[in-house]
């Protein structure tokens, strides 16, 4: 037997939240960064932070004891 309001139930307007009144915004905020901001990122992480073969954690012990 289904319950005769099945679901979650928005309150009436009267007794919403300040979060829940009104439209959503369509500005830019939380938008997604554009191609070209995204790509100059990529670039800067592959130059300056990411190495093709990094350096083991033991690795500087190892030619210490050598």
């Amino acid at each position: 037997m289904s319950a005769p309001n099945a679901g979650r139930q928005s309150p009436e307007p009267e007794r919403q939240s300040s979060a829940q009144v009104g439209h959503p915004e369509s500005g830019q905020i939380d938008a997604a960064p554009s191609k070209e901001h995204a790509q100059e990122k990529s670039d800067d992480a592959k130059e300056n932070v990411l190495s093709s073969n990094p350096e083991g954690p033991m690795e500087g012990a190892a030619h210490d004891k050598i």
